[in-house]
């Protein structure tokens, strides 16, 4: 006859896996390219991540509904963060976004009492790094939600909270759950981190510019883009090009920094970036954009490539990398795409 003691272990083993599962749900309803490289984290990171992203993804999908005035979008957004802080379930939070939130994106919130559960087994540490970028993002995702994007400095600010602030993320967590992440490895990775973030988030908006301005009634390509020049095609091609020339860089310097004894990282990482620069190549010129269909990368190709760029070693990848991004440089028109000047975003970082 098994214990009181074997019992409750043995209760407290099958509740963190049904919390699991249900976060793995989540996450792959969520996203079906980030859930591949995620759910191929080792031990160390798996958990966390999952968590942190899942975290994310609640407060993205408040600030994203249609149902929602704004309002009530930053009431729910910080009645999550006060009780993420006292390590809680918004009841009000979940209640709510069940009845508005489309059927697609409601596991989120239907799994998240599993996500809060799962947050609760994190470390002191982990906690501290999911609340505090989740907060920061949670903040700044309020203050533009009575703002509009009219300038680039303005996307950079706005993908900075959104994007940036999970780069950073990543780097603490790193930082704290990885090998040979000196002080110094630390900071040239802190350096870049944004950059990473803002080269993935500036491809979802390129990609999601109509269902953002039809669906949401948001838009975040600059204004001033479409002051100066009335082809689409061309600010298109200017979204694209500011990316490339600004964000692209930092975000393969980010990947050349990463220690050793990090390989599931390392392969989230690569995924991550090699994705993003065939996204990056497929959405320059494509008028698609501007349709109901959205411009997406081939699930095959997806799998195909995160195979592929998982074989090769850091030195082969990174020269990939570099000549991807040499080899899309000479597509647009120097005349026309001046590369832009750097600009501080609010919070210091320069892009």
């Amino acid at each position: 006859m098994k214990s009181d003691h074997s019992l409750n272990k043995l209760e407290r083993h099958t509740d963190l896996e049904i919390w699991v599962k249900a976060n793995e749900e989540s996450l792959i309803k969520q996203s079906r390219s980030f859930s591949i490289p995620i759910l191929n984290l080792d031990d160390r990171f798996l958990v966390p991540i999952m968590v942190e992203y899942n975290l994310n993804k609640t407060v993205d999908t408040i600030e994203d509904s249609p149902g929602l005035e704004t309002d009530e979008k930053i009431h729910l957004i910080q009645d999550f963060c006060n009780c993420l802080k006292q390590e809680e379930l918004s009841s009000k939070v979940k209640r709510r976004m069940l009845e508005v939130a489309p059927k697609d994106e409601a596991y989120v919130f239907k799994n998240y009492e599993a996500t809060i559960n799962l947050y609760n087994t994190l470390s002191k540490q982990e906690k501290v790094l999911a609340g505090k970028w989740t907060t920061e993002m949670a903040e700044g995702m309020c203050s533009f939600l009575t703002r509009s994007i009219d300038t680039l400095k303005d996307l950079n600010d706005y993908c900075y909270y959104v994007a940036g602030t999970v780069g950073m993320y990543l780097t603490s967590i790193l930082k704290l759950k990885g090998s040979n992440v000196t002080q110094n490895v630390f900071k040239k990775m802190e350096h870049n981190a944004v950059s990473f973030g803002l080269f993935l988030q500036k491809l979802n908006i390129i990609r999601d510019h109509v269902e953002d301005n039809t669906d949401k009634k948001r838009g975040f390509w600059p204004r001033c883009y479409f002051e100066q020049e009335k082809d689409r095609v061309k600010i298109l091609n200017k979204m694209c090009h500011e990316t490339l020339s600004n964000d692209v860089p930092g975000a393969i310097e980010y990947y050349r920094n990463i220690p050793r004894g990090n390989n599931s990282y390392e392969y989230f990482i690569r995924f991550i970036l090699s994705s993003g620069l065939e996204y990056l190549k497929i959405l320059k010129n494509n008028k698609s954009v501007f349709s109901t269909i959205k411009v997406k990368l081939p699930r095959t190709f997806i799998k195909n490539l995160y195979a592929g760029v998982s074989s090769q070693p850091p030195e082969e990848f990174i020269d990939y990398c570099n000549r991807l991004y040499a080899d899309e440089l000479t597509q647009y028109k120097p005349s026309i795409f001046q590369p832009n000047p750097l600009i501080k975003s609010e919070n210091g970082a320069t892009h």
